[in-house]
């Protein structure tokens, strides 16, 4: 078997009206359309990476906002990172923030990845992680 690429990623979520306007709003993701599931949900898009949200009561979400760079998480990737920043910050998001803060956000600018990266959790207390397009050093 080899992979030609991935497709979407699936969350759960408690609120999907709160989920799109955060996918929307805060990450730019556009509402594409979605099949006649049986379950409530919506599915959003950045080129071609889909993130799937989907009401599920029943899953157990992480029981907080706490920014966990270790916990599972998906990752985008931006052209202007310095840019996306700014966006972050303008909507209140502040590494200055202590941990658990919804609106924390968490910085990696000279950590080991080749590249700067940035952490935020969604209202479902979902880690996202946002990494700049550039390769330090290059």
């Amino acid at each position: 078997m080899k992979i030609s690429s991935f497709d979407h990623v699936s969350l759960p979520v408690r609120d999907l009206e709160r989920s799109k306007a955060f996918y929307r709003d805060v990450l730019g993701l556009t509402q594409i359309e979605r099949p006649p599931f049986n379950n409530i949900g919506a599915w959003m898009a950045a080129g071609s990476l889909e993130i799937h949200l989907t009401v599920n009561m029943e899953v157990p979400l992480r029981p907080a906002p706490a920014v966990d760079t270790g916990a599972v998480h998906f990752a985008a990737r931006v052209a202007d990172f310095d840019g996306t920043r700014r966006h972050l910050e303008a909507l209140g998001y502040d590494s200055t923030l202590a941990s658990g803060d919804r609106m924390q956000l968490v910085l990696r600018l000279d950590g080991p990845a080749p590249y700067k990266q940035l952490y935020i959790v969604d209202p479902d207390n979902h880690v996202i992680e946002i990494n700049d397009a550039a390769v330090k050093g290059a």
